[in-house]
């Protein structure tokens, strides 16, 4: 297969929901870490990440270590956990000053009464700031989780007093898990800081490029003004479902690899979804799509001609 290894963006926290999918079609994923050796703990992360950490499937990408200044920065997030409205409204609320290349750390250095940055311009701020928009998109991503997963509890418990309320018909209320709706600034933000740390750090790993953010997808696609080339829309399983996922996903991908062997050069999605009907049952795991590009890797990071694999992750049935 041309590209085993999937990068995921610009999300850097994992995401079960995310995960699941794609480790039935790639060897390996990868997210972009915005600080070294800050990775979420087994108690952060959601139980199937966690399992594909322990067995080398999942791992964390650095491109630009701090090196000497990790502690202080560090230290300034924490300060943002214990007080998030004072920073988190001007990062990622949209404003324009937060879409300039300092405001960002000149707010931090007023309010935190530090000096950010050796160097006040240039790579080192585009860094920086980049690192910066990423960690308080965390924040927000966790808060904004720690929410849904509350509504979720919520309206579980409101269809199960429905369901005792249903009619003579038998019709019941059907659960559904709330969604913050889309913020553009936001995705146009972590987007453009994903793309500075990994275009002025190291490169990340050679693979594929998979996104669940529709409007991060459709802005690559905008840049590259119709220079990308449709390769496939493979189906997968949207709904983790069972306890032995691990051993399931192996003895899935065993049976699929005469399928992934020359993707996408030969890749009959009969077969394939045949095969995922075996394994992830339709009606007991829902459907997603990934749906897979050919694109300039410039559309990304600029400087070379070489094609990249970019993909859109779309949920397309449920249970």
């Amino acid at each position: 297969m041309r590209a085993d290894i999937v990068n995921i963006f610009p999300d850097t926290l994992p995401k079960d929901r995310l995960l699941f999918p794609l480790v039935q079609f790639f060897v390996e994923t990868v997210h972009t870490l915005p600080v070294e050796n800050s990775q979420p703990g087994p108690e952060e992360l959601p139980p199937f990440a966690d399992a594909l950490l322990v067995q080398g499937l999942l791992r964390f990408h650095c491109p630009a270590p701090l090196g000497a200044e990790r502690e202080r920065f560090l230290a300034l997030i924490a300060e943002l956990r214990q007080r998030p409205g004072d920073y988190a409204a001007l990062a990622l609320a949209g404003n324009r000053e937060a879409e300039s290349s300092n405001a960002i750390i000149s707010a931090v250095q007023r309010q935190a009464g530090q000096n950010g940055l050796k160097d006040g311009d240039g790579q080192a701020a585009a860094l920086w700031q980049a690192r910066l928009v990423l960690k308080l998109a965390e924040l927000a991503a966790r808060q904004e989780e720690e929410l849904r997963q509350s509504l979720c509890r919520i309206a579980r418990r409101e269809q199960e007093i429905l369901s005792q309320l249903r009619d003579a018909d038998g019709e019941s209320v059907q659960d559904h898990a709330a969604q913050a709706p889309p913020d553009s600034r936001r995705t146009r933000l972590r987007l453009k800081a994903w793309r500075t740390l990994n275009s002025l750090g190291s490169p990340p790993p050679v693979g594929a490029f998979v996104t669940a953010d529709q409007e991060a997808f459709e802005l690559l696609l905008e840049e590259c003004g119709g220079e990308t080339r449709a390769v496939a829309a493979v189906p997968l399983p949207a709904i983790l479902a069972g306890e032995d996922f691990l051993a399931k996903r192996t003895a899935f991908r065993l049976s699929a690899s005469d399928l992934l062997a020359d993707f996408p050069a030969s890749f009959d999605e009969k077969a394939w979804s045949a095969l995922l009907e075996q394994y992830y049952p339709a009606e007991r795991h829902g459907r997603c799509r990934l749906m897979l590009h050919f694109l300039p890797s410039a559309a990304l990071f600029g400087g070379t001609a070489e094609e990249i694999m970019l993909g859109i992750l779309t949920q397309t049935e449920q249970r």
